[in-house]
């Protein structure tokens, strides 16, 4: 048997996006809370899923609902994560609630959401696996906020030789990119760091 601390630790080794996933119950209340286990499935016909604890409290909202959407969190929705993440209390005390096209709630400045129409659950271990096929989907330019190793992160893309030179940190001599004394500095820094 695994150690399940141990377990979990190497699974946070996988860096992901960070969700909120939303829907409403029988009664039209909207619910919805923060997952990272979203996942692409096909793109013909368009699907994905996610999991849930069979142990969660909102297991039989997500259940019953004929749709619900996955909103890929931004870079700065990091305080929507955590409030979405709470148990217990109405996360959408005090923001303006309409629907998406597929019927679940819209949660605003999202990176990407996904508006599914709920198609299969599968149960796998101690979570609820749900799959929907995709009938509404929104993309904006906005860097997505990630999760690894039990913290919130940001992506940071590969800097270009234009970025190093606007920083300063290189120079354009003879057609070659070369690094400044300032460039030098950080990377035998850098490179220090490494070594510790």
């Amino acid at each position: 048997m695994f150690d399940p601390q141990a377990f979990r630790d190497a699974l946070g080794s996988f860096v992901t996006g960070v969700t909120i996933v939303t829907a409403r119950d029988g009664e039209g209340r909207p619910f919805g809370l923060t997952a990272n286990s979203f996942n692409s499935v096909s793109l013909d016909p368009p699907m994905v899923l996610w999991s849930l604890s069979l142990r969660s409290r909102t297991l039989p909202v997500f259940r019953d609902a004929t749709s619900w959407a996955v909103h890929v969190l931004a870079a700065d929705q990091q305080p929507m994560s955590d409030r979405f993440a709470q148990p217990g209390e109405d996360k959408f005390a005090g923001l303006a609630v309409m629907d998406g096209p597929e019927g679940a709630p819209l949660i605003e400045g999202y990176a990407a959401r996904f508006g599914c129409r709920a198609r299969f659950e599968y149960e796998g271990g101690d979570h609820a696996i749900f799959l929907g096929e995709v009938v509404d989907f929104d993309r904006r330019e906005a860097a997505p906020l990630i999760y690894h190793g039990g913290r919130y992160g940001r992506v940071m893309r590969a800097p270009t030789g234009e970025d190093l030179e606007r920083e300063g940190l290189a120079e354009t001599v003879g057609g070659e990119l070369s690094l400044t004394a300032s460039g030098a500095e950080l990377l035998a820094a850098l490179e220090s760091l490494a070594k510790r």
